[in-house]
């Protein structure tokens, strides 16, 4: 796992004015994490002798006496091959500034001066170990630079460091905390990294220091790309935290390439164990519940706005769609029925389908009678039985054979049903399919594949349930909530062979392919952060503890990888749909040819060794 780096963010406890006790407490911290390997520890600005020392750190003794305080740390940390960011008062050519010292295995790499904040003048640049502000450091795949200033300033002045190709910001600070401040100085770290694809680590110092005339608090946050790793609050004594970086994903994110050559570069690999991130199922939604729902507010609502735009754009008046009772029409239908009320036309210019076939359930279907009754839809009942059977006679196929024959002719006359019926009501054939089985290649081609235009395939099936879900608990459709639940209910499922003796579902999707959940976790790293198979599976494995075996992760990440491939012929001429996640397959922009071969990958997963924790 050579991409990942591990990052520490920790706040000693300080005595003003006495960098021998700093000092201790920093040895302390180190100590702690040292059987960690980690790869930096980041300490506070002035972590040596507080801030609060005021006009003393511009006396000579205070510098001397942290000048041997650092000598003492270089020492103590010689055979520990980790960068170490420590901030002090140093004294060069006749001025006392105050920098960030940048050590590593023992050496004294060189000080990043604070941004604005020196304490008696500004150093000269040239002067011996003072260096540039935009100086980048490399450790292993990952770039990173020192910015010592207000946490909630980064924005003002990280522009320099992305410019030369950062990849983490690493923000040692020591700021006086007011009623909310903490707060917004977090949120602004996180917006920073979001903004810049990068990641952000801050450390602000203050334990232990006075109260007059500033409250001082230590506090850590640890950013990637937007998504929060760790934050923590210290209250009276020294502490750390520890995460995990992921190179390959701030890759992925990043808004800056390129920059110059960095100062320094050397990093042992191999020395980790673990993860120290956390690795969740559902990667598409933020970790909190309420970021989650506002999400999930805001893609329903822009499904419906893609939809409004087209029938504004067309002139079109009137929708058809076929609804099966699952959660892929389901969620189109409410999609449908939103729009035409944005758009001031009647619900009976939504024309529901219903279209019993060979395996249609009472379940599904009277949940889908009940879903058009209850949004006031024009409901049209149509059997696609006689036909399908005029077409098997047709084409010399026994209906006793349930074969791809016999589930795909029922697909196509299904579609073949709703593009007719939309020329004769000149309307728009919405499309039902999802995110997942277009990676895949779960339907139909010339079938549930094709539509004039689909409203739900930027989302994966985990999320298509999410936003249901979120339907239901907001109550936009209350007369049909009962309904609503019973379709989250039901199995996945595309009703194409006859039900069980019992009348229920016998096709049940999961059970051939395995979990949506896990499929959509594969997509995300895969296609999005650009993971290799190897550490896609290192990943699920992670998240997935407990609840499917890795031998079960291994063979279904071989399925996923040899379905995504040799199914992109489905996806090179799909519906016209609309961007609204950041995780998508829209032909526009991402293109690959039908014909790539999985060889690589697939022999990539077969050398891989069985995790274990």
């Amino acid at each position: 796992m050579n991409s990942m780096i591990r990052v520490v963010t920790a706040v000693n406890r300080v005595s003003p004015m006495d960098p021998g006790s700093c000092l201790e407490e920093i040895f302390g911290l180190v100590e702690d994490v040292r059987s960690q390997c980690p790869d930096i520890i980041l300490l506070p600005r002035l972590a040596l002798s507080s801030p609060s020392c005021g006009n003393m750190l511009c006396n000579l003794t205070v510098a001397d006496a942290c000048a041997s305080a650092l000598e003492k740390l270089l020492a103590a940390t010689a055979d520990l091959p980790c960068y170490l960011i420590v901030g002090l008062p140093v004294y060069r050519q006749g001025q006392i500034i105050s920098a960030s010292a940048v050590l590593y295995s023992g050496k004294l790499l060189g000080y990043i001066p604070d941004c604005g904040e020196s304490l008696a003048g500004q150093a000269d640049p040239e002067c011996s170990l003072i260096l540039p502000p935009d100086t980048i450091f490399a450790c292993g795949q990952l770039r990173f630079g020192v910015l010592p200033c207000d946490p909630g300033k980064i924005t003002l002045h990280m522009h320099s460091l992305l410019a030369a190709g950062c990849d983490l910001i690493a923000v040692p600070a020591y700021h006086p905390v007011t009623a909310g401040s903490i707060a917004s100085c977090l949120k602004d770290a996180a917006a920073a990294a979001k903004s810049s694809g990068c990641a952000v680590a801050v450390a602000n110092g203050g334990i232990g220091d006075t109260s007059s005339p500033y409250v001082y608090r230590g506090f850590t946050g640890i950013f990637e790309c937007g998504e929060t790793l760790s934050t923590h609050l210290g209250d009276y004594d020294s502490f750390s935290m520890i995460r995990d970086l992921d190179c390959d994903i701030i890759r992925c994110h990043k808004a800056l390439s390129g920059g110059k050559e960095p100062f320094f570069h050397a990093i042992p690999q191999g020395r980790k164990r673990g993860i120290l991130r956390p690795v969740r199922k559902n990667p598409y939604l933020p970790a909190d519940e309420t970021e989650a729902n506002q999400l999930l507010e805001e893609l329903f609502d822009l499904q419906i706005r893609s939809l409004t735009a087209r029938l504004q754009n067309t002139g079109i008046k009137k929708l058809v769609l076929g609804v099966s009772g699952g959660l892929d029409s389901t969620l189109c239908l409410l999609v449908a029925a939103k729009a035409l009320d944005a758009l001031e036309l009647p619900r009976t210019n939504l024309i529901g389908v219903t279209m019993p076939g060979f395996g249609t359930t009472d379940r599904t279907y009277f949940n889908a009678l009940a879903l058009l009754e209850a949004l006031g839809a024009d409901s049209r009942d149509i059997s696609i039985k006689q036909a399908v059977l005029q077409h098997f006679e047709d084409i010399g196929h026994s209906a006793a054979e349930h074969d791809v024959t016999y589930e795909n002719a029922q697909a196509r006359e299904r579609a073949q049903i709703l593009l007719d019926l939309a020329n004769k009501e000149k309307a728009l054939v919405l499309g039902t399919g999802d995110l997942s089985e277009a990676a895949l290649g779960w339907s139909t081609f010339a079938g549930d594949h094709i539509a004039n235009y689909n409203v739900n395939i930027c989302l994966t099936k985990t999320m298509v349930r999410r936003v249901v879900d979120y339907v239901c608990g907001m109550q936009l459709l209350s007369s049909a909530t009962e309904t609503l639940y019973d379709i989250l209910d039901t199995p996945v499922s595309p009703e194409l062979l006859p039900p069980d003796s019992s009348g229920q579902i016998s096709q049940k999707t999961e059970q051939i392919l395995g979990s949506y959940e896990l499929h959509d976790f594969f997509l995300f790293y895969l296609v999005h952060c650009h993971f290799r198979p190897s550490k896609v599976y290192y990943y699920a494995c992670i998240a997935f503890a407990g609840q499917i075996e890795p031998e079960e992760i291994k063979d279904k990440l071989k399925l996923f990888v040899r379905r995504f491939f040799l199914s992109q012929f489905k996806r090179s001429c799909s519906p016209d749909s609309a961007i609204i996640f950041p995780v998508h397959l829209n032909n526009q922009e991402f293109y690959v040819p039908s014909d790539l071969s999985p060889r690589i990958f697939l022999e990539e997963i077969d050398q891989i060794e069985t995790f274990s924790p």
